[in-house]
């Protein structure tokens, strides 16, 4: 009988005196284990806070997010009552893939430890991309572009993800087939072109002044481009209201 027994301390105050003990080993490890009066951080709850704290931070409207736990693999034992898992916001800079987090875990409104979890972060949306070679200045129909299902490299980006973004835009570069469309790649086609006859605005309070002249450069709305007064012979600058329309200050 002596061979499966062991002798273990436990400390407390027992008339005045630490109390002995006798205990199998296996009844050693399951009362290691229990630890009464704690709970456990289970991966699915850090899990949890996580996807929260992201979708907190970044626009998901058109986003399909997955974030899995890969360490650590087990619960994490704090002491019970109320708990508040907190992720850092710099740590959260959108990024996908395999990613290390620190978070911290409070209990009772009392911090009691910081953990590395390691998560990999997907992240899928449906953005526009062209169906043929665009060519650098055409301008692109609805029949140009089509929406596709991409991996995402970070939870901000900026793809178009509407085709009413791009319709009616002209390319500033070329666009491979199936590639997303940034919206840096396209702009306002010009809607008054150098030496188009223009009307030239002027109003002050509720005075309008009217007048014609010629552009000397192409522009798109909000676009200052020179025109000359064709009655002046003058040369000013003007913003471009609409086709064929231009607004001067005076």
């Amino acid at each position: 009988m002596i061979g499966w027994l062991v002798l273990a301390i436990v400390v407390g105050n027992v008339f005045g005196s630490p109390a002995l003990m006798w205990a199998k080993p296996s009844e050693l490890r399951h009362a290691s284990l229990s630890q009464p009066g704690s709970q456990s951080v289970t991966p699915e709850r850090l899990r949890q806070a996580l996807v929260r704290q992201l979708e907190r931070q970044f626009p998901m409207d058109r986003i399909e997010l997955s974030v899995r736990i890969l360490f650590p693999k087990q619960g994490v034992s704090v002491p019970k009552g109320p708990l508040v898992i907190q992720v850092p916001l710099d740590t959260l800079d959108g990024r996908t893939g395999r990613r290390v987090f620190r978070v911290g875990l409070s209990v009772n409104s009392r911090f009691v430890r910081m953990i590395n979890v390691v998560v990999e972060v997907t992240a899928q949306a449906k953005v526009l991309s062209p169906v043929r070679w665009i060519k650098a200045r055409e301008i692109l129909t609805a029949g140009d572009v089509a929406l596709t299902w991409i991996a995402l490299p970070s939870l901000h980006h900026d793809f178009l993800d509407r085709k009413d973004e791009a319709v009616g835009k002209k390319a500033v570069r070329l666009l491979r087939p199936h590639a997303p469309i940034r919206h840096s790649f396209l702009t306002l086609p010009p809607v008054i072109h150098k030496g188009d006859r223009v009307l030239i605005e002027a109003r002050h309070g509720g005075l309008l002044v009217q007048t014609v002249g010629i552009a000397k450069a192409s522009g798109q709305p909000g676009a200052l481009i020179p025109v000359e007064n064709q009655r002046s012979g003058r040369e000013i600058l003007g913003r471009v209201l609409a086709s064929g329309v231009v607004e001067v200050q005076f």
